[in-house]
């Protein structure tokens, strides 16, 4: 999922405050990683066999160039694709978290950005 901004007087504000901006942006980026894993642990849709799939969900931020910074959520084990995409994707919890919890973290973003352009 990416936000584009279409508002370019907005764009301005955001290129002239980014240094303040993006390391502020990367400690939310990473507190949001840790809660999204934890929530794709507790509410998983299937039932355990060995523990692991369950174990090697994650969520990890990262910052791929100097304008992004990215959240992704995966499965580290190999038949992860299954649980998403099988069986009607009754056992997916990737893109359920997503729909779930993707507004909360905008507006903690928005919230950032108000307290940053505000100041």
């Amino acid at each position: 999922m990416a936000i584009t901004f279409i508002d370019t007087s907005m764009l301005d504000k955001l290129q002239a405050v980014a240094p303040r901006i993006g390391p502020a942006a990367m400690v939310v980026a990473s507190a949001s990683a840790s809660e999204l894993r934890a929530y794709m642990q507790s509410n998983r849709r299937w039932t355990d066999r060995t523990g692991k799939a369950k174990a090697m969900l994650d969520a990890v931020a990262s910052k791929p160039d100097e304008n992004t910074i990215r959240v992704t959520l995966v499965h580290g084990v190999s038949y992860g694709i299954w649980l998403e995409l099988a069986h009607e994707q009754k056992y997916a919890i990737i893109k359920p978290t997503m729909q779930v919890k993707s507004g909360e973290y905008f507006q903690r973003y928005q919230k950032l950005l108000e307290k940053v352009l505000g100041s």
